[in-house]
């Protein structure tokens, strides 16, 4: 089995050993060492029954593998960048085993993808992304690193995700757009136009009251 360990004892790091579990009752690949969290208040107690520790404890020491569930795109930028690559630890996907991905698309490396995950054919997915619960991610669609999905959101066909891009959940895309880069979608928002770089683009939701008729 091979060594990994969580960054992030938050709520995605906890949902990343739930999926870890998932691999592991398929065939039996990781032994998680523990968390990894820089809060003083985690480190004092067990987390899922595994120790909390500081980044400073990690060594560098090869073949030991990291992966890191935060689901802000900037904060996971920064600890990849200062606390994962810095220590040279190897860093995988971890793929849910009901997640349905065509043969012909690509996944690079550090990317979260969890249940019921639909990835059309001829996708790219560059590195360092968690796509979260019961996404649809249309065919020929590119996306650049450090990209976050939320549960339930579609992503039409064809369209170009940049860098650092946060999507939330029942959030539509439609197809043959580009997003930019830094961007954040909200949650239920329906994109229908290209964006730039480092927006912002939310819909609230729209309230309907209307008097009861009773027969």
């Amino acid at each position: 089995m091979k060594s990994i360990y969580i960054f992030s004892a938050g709520s995605a790091g906890r949902e990343t050993l739930n999926l870890i579990k998932h691999i592991n009752l398929i065939k039996k690949t990781w032994k998680v060492i523990s968390f990894v969290d820089k809060s003083k208040i985690l480190q004092k107690r067990k987390i899922d029954g595994l120790k909390v520790i500081d980044p400073s404890k990690i060594k560098k020491v090869k073949n030991i593998y990291a992966i890191c569930g935060v689901m802000d795109p900037n904060t996971r930028f920064r600890i990849y960048r200062d606390e994962i690559l810095d220590k040279k630890l190897k860093v995988p996907n971890l793929i849910h085993p009901n997640s349905n991905i065509s043969n012909i698309s690509k996944i690079g490396k550090g990317n979260i993808i969890f249940n019921n995950v639909h990835i059309s054919y001829d996708v790219i997915i560059k590195n360092y992304s968690i796509i979260s619960n019961f996404v649809d991610l249309g065919h020929n669609a590119r996306a650049e690193d450090f990209l976050t999905i939320m549960p339930s959101a579609v992503i039409g066909g064809n369209c170009i995700i940049g860098n650092k891009v946060l999507i939330g959940s029942n959030a539509t895309i439609l197809q043959n757009l580009k997003i930019g880069n830094n961007n954040l979608i909200g949650s239920n928002s329906l994109i229908t136009k290209s964006t730039k770089n480092n927006q912002s683009i939310i819909n609230y939701q729209r309230q309907i009251i209307s008097k009861r008729i009773n027969n």
